[in-house]
C-alpha cells in the first residue's frame, strides 16, 4: 500500500512539473508609448515653413540626445533632426524606386548608362552643403554615388 501511495504521489508530482513548463500561447498586446519632443524642439519644427501643417510627425530621441521628427511629405519619407535646444541639425529625405530629381538622374544616366537606381536620399546638414546619396546597381555591382544639388558627382 505504501508503494502504491508513493507511486501515485510521484506520478502527480512529475505530471505537475511537466504541465507547469509548457509555453504559454497567449500573446499580450503592447502599445508603443507616444513620445513628445520638448517645447523648444516642437516650436522650431512648427516655425519652419517647409513643415507647416505637418500633423503626422512621429518623434524619437537619439542616443546623442537629439530629436527626430519622421513623416511623409508629398510621398517622400522625411526625417528632421534637432538638438535639445531646438537648433536644426539635419534633414534626410528618402526617394524610393529611383524617384530622385531629374538633374540627379541625368548625371547618373550619363556617367553610369547601364545602372539602375535603387533608392536615394537628399541630406541637408547645418555644417555642409546639401547633397544626394544614391544607391545604384551597375551590372550586378552595388554602388553609392554622392551628388550635389546641381547634379555634379562629388567625392
Amino acid at each position: 500500500m505504501k508503494r502504491v501511495t508513493l507511486l501515485l504521489c510521484a506520478a502527480i508530482f512529475t505530471s505537475s512539473i511537466a504541465f507547469s513548463q509548457q509555453k504559454s500561447t497567449k500573446k499580450s498586446k503592447t502599445t508603443a508609448k507616444k513620445v513628445e519632443a520638448p517645447a523648444p524642439v516642437k516650436a522650431a519644427f512648427e516655425q519652419n515653413a517647409q513643415y507647416a501643417g505637418t500633423t503626422d510627425a512621429a518623434w524619437t530621441k537619439t542616443a546623442s540626445g537629439n530629436w527626430i521628427a519622421s513623416f511623409d511629405r508629398e510621398g517622400i519619407k522625411t526625417a528632421v533632426e534637432y538638438n535639445a535646444e531646438g537648433t536644426w541639425v539635419a534633414t534626410r529625405s528618402e526617394y524610393l524606386n529611383g524617384a530622385v530629381p531629374e538633374t540627379v538622374l541625368e548625371t547618373l544616366k550619363n556617367k553610369y548608362p547601364s545602372a539602375v537606381v535603387k533608392e536615394g536620399w537628399k541630406i541637408e546638414r547645418a555644417d555642409v552643403a546639401s547633397y544626394y546619396k544614391v544607391s545604384i546597381d551597375e551590372n550586378g555591382a552595388a554602388k553609392t554615388v554622392l551628388l550635389n544639388d546641381a547634379g555634379t558627382i562629388v567625392d
